[in-house]
């Protein structure tokens, strides 16, 4: 009994050591069983958060449980991001996040509530969604070169707004490149600013194309220009900012999906699968480019890289555009 009791024990500890190791992947394979939590920096009724919804229905549909959208606006989606940061890493709450919490918002505060690499494993990439520069109507102007000639005959009279770090950024390095001295006014939903914009209190503004093109068509908005490199192919007539005028201009948005940090790599496995599989089907493409957007696929790793490679370009052109953090 004497020899036994050690070789018991070291049984014991072999078998408690392999179901600790199953573990996540047990886990992986019965994932998910209940309700999962995406969570969205941004408001209602925009190109991210049509995106999210039609993500979330079309994950409920591949794994029969319900995936909600919680939207969490506020500090450039900081206030969502660090929400998230501390929610339990067991993969039922998620962030639907962009270079906005993971690449700028790092420069823009002093102070960030979350750290974007340390407290997030990165899931997948999703989509690239081009921004589009509208103006009010009551500018009366018809293109990007006579937008510039009016706010250069009327330095800090005009005012621009924004809703999210791409669109800060993309205004400031507008401002910056045409030369021109106008005011920024914050809002907390790109909604918010483009009620402002119709009815004149906002003058310019550079948002999603889905929501400034919808806006344009609709006769509420004057679209004069998009911030990709290439026109987008639903629009064709609209110039890029480059092609009007400011040569080397580019901004696009990018979406990806996070989870907390230390969620099981299973988990994350799972997740990306279930996320490319509909981000590479025919109807999100479909879908996406009804909101002038593109799959963007990809996996942790390459999520990972891009964070690296634009926390340190975003880095850049907000020190070029001179930009101080909050």
């Amino acid at each position: 009994m004497e020899n036994k009791l050690p070789l018991v024990r070291r049984r014991s500890m072999l078998a408690a050591g392999a179901a600790a190791a199953l573990a996540p992947f047990a886990h992986a394979q019965t994932y998910p069983s209940r309700v999962v939590t995406i969570v969205v920096p941004f408001g209602p009724g925009n190109a991210y958060d049509q995106m999210v919804r039609y993500l979330a229905d079309k994950m409920r549909e591949a794994t029969g449980q319900a995936f909600i959208v919680d939207p969490k606006q506020g500090a450039l989606g900081g206030v969502a991001a660090s929400y998230v940061a501390r929610a339990q890493p067991d993969g039922y709450t998620l962030l639907f996040g962009a270079n906005s919490t993971h690449a700028a918002n790092v420069h823009l505060f002093r102070k960030l509530p979350y750290d974007p690499v340390a407290d997030f494993a990165p899931i997948t990439t999703l989509a690239t969604i081009p921004q589009v520069l509208v103006v009010s109507p009551t500018l009366k102007v018809n293109n990007l070169q006579e937008l510039i000639a009016l706010a250069k005959a009327q330095p800090g009279k005009l005012n621009y707004g924004s809703s999210s770090a791409t669109g800060r950024v993309a205004s400031e390095a507008f401002r910056q490149q045409a030369g021109i001295d106008a005011v920024h006014v914050p809002y907390k939903t790109s909604s918010q600013a483009i009620t402002d914009l119709v009815g004149g209190q906002l003058h310019f503004l550079i948002t999603d194309a889905a929501l400034g093109v919808a806006q344009s068509q609709g006769g509420k908005v004057k679209a004069l220009a998009v911030t990709s490199a290439r026109r987008v192919p639903a629009v064709p007539d609209l110039p890029t900012i480059a092609e009007a005028g400011l040569p080397g201009y580019e901004f696009v948005a990018w979406l990806a999906l996070f989870a907390p940090a230390r969620t099981p790599q299973p988990v994350i496995q799972r997740l990306a699968d279930l996320a490319n599989g509909i981000v590479r089907s025919p109807g999100m493409e479909e879908y996406l480019a009804k909101m002038y957007a593109l799959p963007f696929p990809g996996d942790a790793e390459s999520l990972k890289q891009l964070i690296a490679r634009d926390t340190a370009r975003w880095g850049s052109l907000i020190r070029a555009a001179g930009i101080e953090p909050e």
